[in-house]
């Protein structure tokens, strides 16, 4: 196997136990991976359009739709009019804020737990080296 199989195969062997346990972290909250990732989207970069958050998430729009649907069910988003009727902007509402927070705390503590052992410098060389992955698959 060359370092490049080896690689991707170690990659594969973490992601869906990874998965598995931050949806059970998640699920503390009602939430699961792919609304959180939203959520997160919709912390850092502000309000968006759901076609945005498509783009931004990779996923088709009718995928979107339905997780926007629960998020709003929740109250962790609101949707509002744009300048155009068809237009909407979805953004965090405050209790979406709040659980954002409440969240990022409980998995935070996971983080620590999972990469226990890793200095900064082996997680800065990893996270340089998935940035490098995710723009060749941007390509």
């Amino acid at each position: 196997m060359t370092i490049h199989q080896e690689f991707i195969s170690q990659y594969a062997k973490i992601y869906r136990p990874l998965l598995n346990e931050l949806n059970a972290e998640l699920g503390q909250f009602g939430l699961s991976h792919s609304q959180w990732t939203i959520m997160k989207l919709l912390k850092s970069e502000g309000a968006m359009t759901p076609a945005e958050i498509a783009i931004r998430q990779r996923v088709e729009k009718p995928s979107i739709t339905k997780i926007l649907q629960r998020l709003a069910e929740l109250d962790y988003i609101e949707v509002t009019p744009g300048k155009d009727k068809r237009e909407k902007w979805i953004r965090l509402t405050d209790s979406g804020e709040a659980i954002f927070l409440k969240v990022t705390e409980q998995l935070n503590r996971l983080y620590e737990n999972l990469l226990q052992g890793a200095s900064i410098e082996d997680l800065q060389t990893a996270i340089r080296l998935m940035e490098r992955v995710y723009e060749n698959l941007s390509k």
